[in-house]
């Protein structure tokens, strides 16, 4: 049973493997992202840098493809059913018979494939055009930036400290009556992980970071930051940054800075300077950071920094080019996801209905993204804004796999991507929402066909 089961999964997606190469759907899409990678980075310019060009090429040119490739994707899932359905050619298959779960399967995979196959196409231009445009324009290799392991200071979670405001709020009897519990965390969540602290002349902090690998000697640890002020007062903005590794908290490694708020700030640190030639095998994994804004107050303003977000910790990580494969695979991870739900419509409705319901889907799920984080107290306390609300935050809890991942930003950045975001990526994208979706859409064909019988 399981081997005639695996053959009519492999039947059918052979058939869509061939229905989509002799209807030239793949052909198409290798031009039109030829066209956008040899194009992109001439009509696109950066701001003159390596740094910016690269960037160009990266971001832009490999969004513009992996965009295309999604919306292709999500319109011929949207096909693969109501197409058959409509002109009843489904009845073929079914009277063989094969099973609804091999149909989709089948369908699925074949979409997998070929995606499979057009982002490695895509990925391997980008590569060769950014290794020729270093060659013909002589760029240094260090322009190119090699994934690093990427480490936020040790604090609470947005839920913590959401938490905490909320046990706050409560004794001091300020919780907004109308709302309930759920409400308010979750608006205190959101406000919690944009929070910005306000640093003053002459205040210091520490925050401890907690690096994901043992620190060699050989490597260079980055420390990373960026602070935001008033325009007029960025040439008076002083600092000093004290790193530490917690195992020798009093041999701290100075950096003077100045101007800090005009540009992302990377410190260099060579382990080497933190490491007791008096004690052997040190495992450099736990550091200190203490910052002390030493600027005066009558010429300097305060410093604005979101501490989840703005500041790191960098420590060698691998390559740039297994930072790309990373990369091509959470891109897959989300077309997997695409073509689930395309195909999940496609089952349910006919293609027009399909294709506009995935319309609708795709729009909530961008707005949420930028209309949440702004959303306040007082927003939710009038009764014409909570379904929408509760709408947004539902599209955006479900497609959060997806979409709070920015692969192309990491790689710019020279941030290893973490194995746990594609793990994470893997298991919702490629797992549990492609088996719910699947399930679904069975459920919708047997209804179907049993009325068209």
């Amino acid at each position: 049973m399981k081997v005639k089961f695996l053959t009519q999964i492999r039947g059918v997606m052979l058939l869509a493997l061939r229905a989509s190469f002799r209807a030239r759907v793949v052909s198409f899409l290798l031009l039109v992202q030829l066209v956008c990678a040899l194009t992109l980075p001439s009509v696109v310019k950066g701001d003159g840098t390596p740094a910016g060009d690269l960037e160009i090429l990266l971001t832009y040119t490999l969004g513009f493809c992996f965009a295309i490739q999604a919306l292709a994707t999500l319109w011929a899932a949207c096909s693969l059913f109501a197409s058959e359905i409509a002109s009843l050619r489904i009845q073929m298959s079914v009277v063989k018979p094969i099973s609804f779960t091999a149909m989709w399967l089948g369908r699925w995979f074949a979409l997998l494939l070929l995606n499979g196959l057009l982002l490695i196409v895509v990925y391997l231009m980008v590569y060769g055009r950014v290794r020729l445009t270093q060659h013909e324009k002589g760029w240094p290799d260090d322009v190119i930036p090699a994934s690093m392991h990427l480490s936020r200071p040790l604090l609470l979670t947005p839920e913590e400290e959401a938490l905490h405001i909320f046990n706050r709020m409560k004794l001091a009897d300020e919780l907004p009556k109308n709302l309930s519990r759920k409400q308010i965390l979750t608006t205190l969540t959101e406000q919690a992980r944009e929070r910005y602290d306000v640093i003053n002349p002459g205040d210091e902090f520490h925050l401890d970071f907690n690096v994901a690998r043992a620190v060699r000697p050989e490597d260079s640890i980055v420390l990373r930051f960026k602070f935001d002020t008033a325009y007029g007062t960025r040439q008076h903005v002083k600092g000093v940054c004290r790193l530490a590794a917690s195992h020798n908290p009093n041999k701290q490694v100075e950096r003077q800075i100045d101007n800090i708020t005009q540009s992302v700030i990377a410190l260099t640190y060579p382990a080497a300077e933190f490491l007791d030639l008096s004690t052997p095998d040190q495992d450099l994994r736990n550091f200190t950071l203490l910052f002390n804004y030493t600027s005066d107050e009558t010429e300097a303003s305060a410093l604005l920094l979101r501490m989840r977000q703005d500041i790191a910790l960098l420590i060698p990580g691998g390559s740039f080019e297994m930072n790309l494969a990373r990369s091509a695979f959470l891109q897959w991870c989300v077309l997997a996801i695409l073509s689930a739900f395309g195909l999940t419509l496609s089952a349910c409705f006919s293609f027009p209905v399909a294709s506009f319901t995935a319309s609708v889907v795709l729009a909530l799920v961008m707005i949420s993204g930028g209309v949440l984080p702004m959303v306040t107290q007082e927003d939710e306390q009038k009764r014409a804004n909570r379904i929408g609300i509760e709408i947004l935050r539902a599209t955006r809890y479900i497609t959060r796999s997806a979409t709070e991942t920015a692969p192309l930003t990491s790689i710019v950045r020279g941030e290893r991507i973490a194995r746990e975001v594609i793990l994470t990526g893997a298991l919702w994208n490629m797992g549990l929402m492609p088996l719910a979706f699947m399930i679904l859409a069975c459920a919708a064909l047997r209804r179907r066909e049993l009325a068209n019988v």
